[in-house]
């Protein structure tokens, strides 16, 4: 069965009366010391309403997927709206409030983990509804750190006396370093899954969150010149390994290469899948979604870059620099045939799947766009078939749709293992072997070879894809995630560790453009083409590109209210 939150009306008062604020007070005719703290209920109570309201775990309810998964990438070079991403533009703004400033979840976190050990139940019980509450505490300090940097680290609910509320920021490595505490902790209390597919917590959850975590403040600290690389590097690794030799869980593979990436997208039931380490479950007339439909009708209205569909190797192994097997790009068929399976799992080969009965993607100016694309446009004509399924039901659930979202799989902890080691010196062919290869296996493509990939930059048609890195190997394992994770809100993230923001500067571009494929659409009205012709989705609303700048770019600015509040409180550089 699928899990049915229950939250008792004491606790909905609780959540009701915390906002984002974490100078709110709890109402006092809620959750009291003398009514509350009674029962295991009661701590189930309260931890079960963090997964569906926090960010991490939920976004916007019935649009995880959409507003997480998919939406993460429009502000990073893998996914290109109609209209401009402000972040990818360069364009965001100070913002006033809000701006991600959020302490409301932390606040809940601390409430319970102050009182918790009231509840007269045993110890273990106890502290395994505590360890799950330091996971979401630690995801959410996670997400404030990437945005923020420096933040203040809170173990107390504040109220509005506290002399917390008028310090200045912990420093990065105070916070990260109690997050990392926290993880040990409830990975030490945490029970372990019997089982792979889990809707909830356990202990190997928080190892996968700790290596998601660790990896990203490894690589962080390493390309921004900060102490403690290796440090978190090595937890990654470490975290990573153990899950690997759990033994619970694998790679999705029925051996049909054409279709097993994408089953683990487009699956309504992933109970059971043994690459879920955590999932979000929907069900009819408890919780649905509108991913299906949304994606058919490509209501995102976007398309991917012609730079993430570069990345894809050719079926031979080989980059499309490299392949004799590459037809070119001459139109959208060459660039898509002779390539590795997961790009026509993740992007539509035109007139097959939602396109069928059209010449192609909606892209500006088709008459088409209108008709059962749902008024959709195409900007690039590499149109989203990641999180799709041919299902006429569940295209007419609407908003009831029961697709599940994968939420922590373990082709990431593959990947997380492989990069951990290549940035440690220590990624051997056995250990590509038993992660990024057996990527590959599912998917068809030959393995991943250290030796080989060590003499491609010696040959005509290769180079790094970024600036901070010597190694092809990591160049290598640094593609394979781009192309496993495509559309699953990592790419932004994974720019900003490897300080490589320069490459949201990049010309931003589509497919070469046919016109008669399209003799409707007019070249400087309707599109517009660079000199070889393809198609330039910015070059009106952008005309001069997209900025990143080094000096401000990697952070984001806290808003000028909370500087006004808190004069301690001192601004991101540049902004």
């Amino acid at each position: 069965m699928k899990i049915k939150y229950t939250i008792s009306l004491p606790v909905l008062i609780l959540l009701a009366g915390c906002n984002n604020d974490f100078m709110d007070r709890f109402p006092k005719d809620s959750i009291v010391e003398e009514n509350f703290w009674n029962s295991e209920g009661e701590l189930n109570q309260y931890v079960n309403a963090f997964y569906p309201a926090t960010e991490a775990f939920a976004g916007h309810e019935s649009y995880f997927v959409l507003s997480r998964l998919v939406g993460g990438d429009l502000q990073s070079d893998n996914l290109v709206p109609v209209n401009y991403n402000l972040i990818a533009a360069g364009e965001y703004v100070l913002p006033a409030t809000g701006g991600g400033w959020d302490w409301g979840y932390i606040r809940r976190a601390n409430y319970f983990l102050n009182r918790y050990h009231k509840t007269q139940v045993a110890d273990a019980v106890r502290n395994a509804k505590a360890a799950e509450v330091k996971v979401f505490k630690a995801l959410e300090y996670f997400r404030l750190v990437k945005h923020f940097g420096d933040v203040p680290w809170l173990s107390a609910d504040l109220n509005t006396n506290s002399p917390e509320l008028f310090r200045p920021r912990d420093s990065r490595a105070v916070v990260m370093d109690s997050v990392l505490a926290d993880l040990n902790w409830a990975i030490l209390n945490l029970p372990a899954p019997a089982a792979p597919a889990s809707v909830r917590i356990n202990r190997y959850v928080a190892l996968a969150v700790k290596a998601r975590i660790c990896l990203h403040e490894g690589t962080f600290r390493k390309y921004h010149g900060l102490a403690g690389g290796e440090k978190f590097l090595s937890q990654a690794l470490e975290a990573s390994g153990e899950l690997i030799d759990s033994g619970i869980y694998r790679v999705y593979n029925t051996g049909k290469p054409e279709e097993d990436y994408a089953t683990v997208f487009n699956s309504l039931d992933l109970a059971g899948n043994p690459e879920m380490i955590l999932y979000r479950r929907y069900e009819p007339n408890l919780l649905g979604n509108g991913t299906v439909r949304t994606i058919h009708d490509n209501a995102i209205n976007a398309g991917a870059s012609k730079a993430l569909i570069e990345s894809y190797l050719c079926k031979d192994g080989l980059p499309i620099g490299l392949s004799s097997n590459y037809p070119g790009d001459a139109t959208i068929e060459n660039e898509l045939t002779n390539r590795d399976p997961r790009l026509t799992q993740t992007f539509v080969y035109p007139r097959t799947k939602m396109q069928q009965g059209f010449p192609g993607p909606a892209i500006p100016g088709t008459d088409f766009a209108s008709s059962s694309l749902g008024g959709g446009i195409c900007p690039t004509g590499y149109q989203l078939a990641k999180y799709w399924r041919d299902d006429q039901v569940e295209y007419l659930r609407i908003q009831q749709g029961i697709l599940d979202a994968p939420l922590i799989r373990y082709g990431e902890i593959l990947l997380i293992h492989a990069e951990a080691a290549a940035e440690l010196g220590s990624a051997s062919q056995a250990l590509l072997d038993k992660t990024v290869n057996l990527l590959r296996t599912r998917a068809g493509m030959p393995p991943l070879v250290g030796s080989e990939v060590e003499t491609w930059p010696g040959r005509s048609g290769y180079k790094l894809d970024y600036r901070h890195i010597t190694s092809p190997l990591l160049n290598e394992i640094r593609r394979e995630r781009r192309v496993e994770l495509a559309i699953e809100n990592f790419r932004y993230d994974d720019l900003i560790r490897w300080k490589e923001g320069n490459l949201l500067e990049e010309t931003v571009r589509g497919m070469k453009f046919v016109q008669s494929i399209y003799p409707g659409v007019e070249v400087g009205k309707d599109i517009f083409l660079d000199a070889a012709g393809y198609i330039l989705p910015y070059n009106r609303s952008l005309p001069n590109g997209r900025v990143f700048d080094e000096n401000k770019h990697y952070l984001f600015p806290i808003p000028t209210e909370e500087l006004i509040l808190n004069p301690q409180l001192e601004q991101n550089p540049g902004w």
